[in-house]
């Protein structure tokens, strides 16, 4: 199977981390993992005063901060076999755009587990992610 894990350097990644490496048989050990994090777009009116250089380097060094923990983690833990997505924009809709081109058949996203109405139990990440795929979503809060 493959698995798309989004995360975001948050203590909500890394519980859905340690849950699924808890849970290995059943999540890691025999699956394609794809780990996909995205950095929130450069604003178009900011973007067009920097150089290409500037955004990339910016995006690449947002990226780093996130990934490798999580590259240290896997590599601690034994997990081989998983590549890494890195996306900048809207995070919702590049994890679904990611979780599309991975042809993922699990999303796993760790939820903060704030908002109002529709989102008391789930981020709004979260909420959009799953009202707009038929991809199966596993939450960890």
């Amino acid at each position: 199977m493959k698995i798309l894990i989004a995360v975001d350097g948050s203590p909500y990644t890394q519980k859905a981390l340690s849950y699924l490496l808890a849970n290995r048989a059943m999540f890691v050990d025999g699956h394609e993992l794809v780990f996909v994090h995205v950095v929130t777009g450069i604003s178009g009116h900011v973007a067009r005063h920097l150089s290409k250089e500037v955004v990339d380097d910016y995006y690449a060094e947002e990226s780093a901060k996130v990934l490798d923990p999580v590259v240290a983690l896997l590599a601690k833990e034994g997990v081989t076999g998983y590549t890494m997505d890195k996306r900048h924009g809207h995070a919702a809709e590049e994890i679904l755009k990611s979780a599309a081109a991975a042809k993922a058949q699990l999303i796993v996203l760790g939820t903060h587990g704030h908002g109002i109405l529709g989102r008391a139990l789930m981020g709004s990440v979260a909420t959009k992610v799953i009202s707009e795929t038929d991809t199966s979503v596993l939450l960890v809060q």
